[in-house]
């Protein structure tokens, strides 16, 4: 006959059980990466996504999805860039400064991707998720590769007639090999993969674009902070794509 003493032992041992079961025994990291997270707190943040959703009814046949690296593209000294590559797309500049993956996705599930019908969305995204240095967490190359995947869904999801031109993250740094660049360039071999998952992504690295010739030292000609393309970096980039937009615009 089990006493009151031993009842109460037993209900705490199976209530340690069943808290155990529910929460204890998945030791799996929160993808931050990958959790839809805006950043409306920001006043100028909030505007541009509200002026984006202005912008969509205006056709674009090309849209750029990013961070600062394609936002910068809004700046007055790369009109050459536009009137060259861009504007002949009534391209849609979707890129924010600043954005990492779960920016991105919070922004395509508010309207961002409403009312259009591109037929390429260029995505470049992933090097603010391993900027340790104005942000307080840093992902690793398996987050990234599951946060870029899930923007490609959300793409694919809503816009089903568009083709994706997934970028590989651009090198970064003075020195190479650095930490942040390190995890861009495993970021960038696992999402490299993608077209073999769906035949919409087609994947392309153009980081070698931006080394000095036969080095793996980043040109601060055309990256002056050796992270964003200046104008010559832009008109350099797209110069390169040029052909792989045309291709699939057909």
């Amino acid at each position: 006959m089990i006493n009151k003493k031993s009842e109460n032992r037993i209900k705490i041992v199976f209530l340690f059980l069943l808290i155990f079961t529910m929460y204890g025994f998945s030791d799996k990291k929160v993808n931050t990466a990958a959790i839809s997270t805006d950043r409306l707190e920001q006043k100028w943040w909030k505007e541009r996504h509200e002026k984006i959703l202005e912008k969509l009814d205006s056709n674009p046949q090309l849209i750029l999805i990013g961070n600062s690296i394609l936002h910068t593209l809004d700046y007055p000294d790369r009109k050459i860039v536009w009137e060259k590559y861009l504007d002949k797309y009534n391209t849609l500049n979707i890129g924010f400064s600043g954005d990492r993956t779960e920016n991105v996705i919070w922004r395509l599930q508010h309207g961002e991707l409403e009312k259009i019908n591109p037929k390429i969305a260029l995505l470049l995204i992933g090097t603010n998720n391993t900027d340790g240095n104005h942000f307080p967490t840093i992902n690793n190359s398996y987050e990234l590769e599951e946060a870029i995947w899930k923007i490609c869904e959300i793409i694919r999801e809503k816009l089903p007639n568009t083709e994706i031109l997934l970028l590989g993250i651009l090198p970064y740094g003075n020195n190479i090999p650095n930490f942040r660049n390190t995890i861009n360039q495993k970021t960038n071999k696992l999402i490299s993969k993608f077209p073999s998952k769906n035949t919409h992504i087609h994947y392309i690295d153009i980081g070698k674009l931006y080394y000095y010739p036969n080095s793996t030292k980043v040109n601060k000609n055309l990256m002056p902070d050796y992270l964003h393309p200046n104008k010559e970096g832009h008109m350099l980039m797209f110069e390169r794509l040029e052909n792989e937009i045309e291709k699939l615009m057909k």
